[in-house]
């Protein structure tokens, strides 16, 4: 593939005892690649990240006999700056053991020591299980880390390319554990937990010995080697999905999007374009291939658009992969948006006020329900108390009293009553009575209206009174 440009591999070696300790990536800038070998040398697993977002597993992992691929695993396993992940391969090939101090999701590939035979999940440790810790208890991890206490950041030039690490002072002990946290003898990882007790995990037969004292068993296992890990410090692209060209035509996505469809983009800054013009919405997030082919994960669009044939047409273009890092099957890019009108300015308006029109016939319309989606839509606060007392269970109105002061967890966007009223009394969001009811009250944000309705609700099933009535008089129709 012809490149615009060569990048230098920065390759970060710190040999300290005889071991090969993890170095990492320049942060924002690159995307975790590693390479990390068998205690007897034969095998390597070559770790292969797509992104480089914390806790991110979205990637690819090969493992090789000398030269030779044995098999892959579709994800990666990310090896950080800062102590707190490690990768081990069996002797054999067949076993690979990961551990992360910290779990991101509740599945069991986040778990903080995960162990795959032959390329599949064969199970997996939080670090209460692993450690013999509580996630209560301070200092409760699976791998030792000192990082932050032993580093001298301004002499190791902490976030730059020509980064080295320089150690401060420290006992032998802290040495020791900074630099061999995780040592393998024979097939058998030893581990040092943050709480500085011994986990024993055999590979051979995957059997697992905790909580051993470490004064015990450190003479024992001070010269055992760390697994040698080299990691390549790949560059990320900076480019966004719109500013990759076609190979043949030169041009942008959104400009191949724009002769496709006879429309004309609307500049991000134009903010009058959408009182002014009906526009159509794209947005999209996907993997550039160092091919040059948009691997699509996600494609929202308005109706305007067949989707069918967007996917086709999008999948049909090869791009220039230039700034793609040839170590780099693919790089995943987050988001992409743009919006549309027509070319004509006339028809754009006249687009623009048919939608208005529509949308308040709508709106209207919908007012005068009753049921939305097949759910009741109250007509006002006390009443939205009596539907919610007919869809709780006892036991979740006594747990959410409990959150009266926490607001975060009962109208997050993640989860809680507020979210599930935004979702299923859809109307507040898109027309209702019940959003009539608030606006009327000069409360349009569905957000603050789901927070209102939760926070008075948390009021009456503590049996303060006239809740509903009380609220109104402060919040009277404008």
């Amino acid at each position: 593939m012809k490149r615009a440009f060569n990048y230098k591999y920065i390759v970060l070696m710190l040999l300290l005892l005889g071991t090969s300790i993890a170095t990492a990536q320049d942060g924002l800038n690159s995307i975790p690649v590693s390479e990390t070998f068998s205690e007897n040398g034969s095998y390597k697993i070559k770790s292969i990240a797509f992104d480089n977002t914390p806790g991110n597993i979205d990637g690819v992992s090969y493992v090789y006999d000398g030269d030779q691929l044995m098999y892959q695993i579709p994800r990666s396993f990310d090896m950080l700056l800062d102590n707190s992940t490690r990768i081990v391969l069996s002797n054999d090939g067949k076993i690979v053991v990961y551990y992360h101090n910290k779990k991101y999701r509740p599945e069991k590939e986040f778990d903080n020591v995960v162990v795959y035979k032959e390329g599949l999940l064969f199970g997996s440790f939080t670090t209460e299980q692993y450690a013999a810790c509580s996630s209560k208890e301070n200092d409760c991890t699976v791998l030792y880390n000192n990082y932050d206490a032993v580093i001298d950041y301004k002499r190791s030039d902490y976030g730059k390319a020509d980064y080295k690490k320089v150690l401060r002072s420290m006992d032998e002990d802290e040495e020791w554990l900074h630099n061999k946290m995780l040592v393998i003898k024979d097939n058998i990882i030893y581990t040092v937990s943050g709480q500085k007790k011994i986990s024993v995990f055999h590979t051979d037969d995957l059997v697992l010995e905790k909580n051993v004292d470490f004064e015990k068993l450190y003479p024992f296992i001070k010269d055992f080697p760390s697994p040698k890990t080299v990691i390549l410090n790949v560059p990320k692209t900076r480019m966004t999905i719109d500013q990759f060209t076609e190979k043949k035509s030169g041009e942008t996505l959104n400009r191949l999007l724009e002769k496709r469809y006879n429309l004309k983009s609307v500049s991000k800054n134009d903010k009058n374009a959408a009182k002014e013009f009906q526009l159509y919405n794209i947005s999209m997030s996907g993997y550039m291939t160092r091919f040059g082919f948009l691997e699509l994960t996600s494609l929202n669009i308005d109706a305007k658009f067949n989707k069918e044939d967007l996917v086709k047409y999008i999948d049909d273009i090869n791009f220039d992969p230039a700034t793609i890092d040839n170590v780099l099957p693919k790089q995943y890019f987050n988001y992409y948006a743009m919006s549309y009108r027509n070319s004509n300015d006339n028809v754009a308006r006249d687009e623009k006020i048919a939608y208005d029109k529509a949308l308040k016939q709508e709106r209207i319309r919908r007012e005068r329900l009753d049921t939305i989606n097949g759910f009741f839509i109250p007509r006002s606060l006390e009443e939205s108390f009596l539907q919610l007392d007919k869809i709780m269970p006892e036991k979740e109105r006594k747990i959410l009293v409990s959150l009266e002061n926490q607001p975060d967890k009962y109208n997050s966007d993640t989860g809680g009553l507020g979210i599930w009223i935004r979702t299923n009394w859809g109307g507040i969001i898109d027309g209702s009575r019940l959003q009539t009811y608030f606006n009327e009250r000069n409360l349009f944000d569905p957000k603050k209206i789901s927070a209102i309705i939760v926070a008075q609700y948390i009021k009456y099933l503590k049996n303060e009174s006239q809740v509903a009535r009380n609220w109104e008089r402060t919040h009277p129709r404008i």
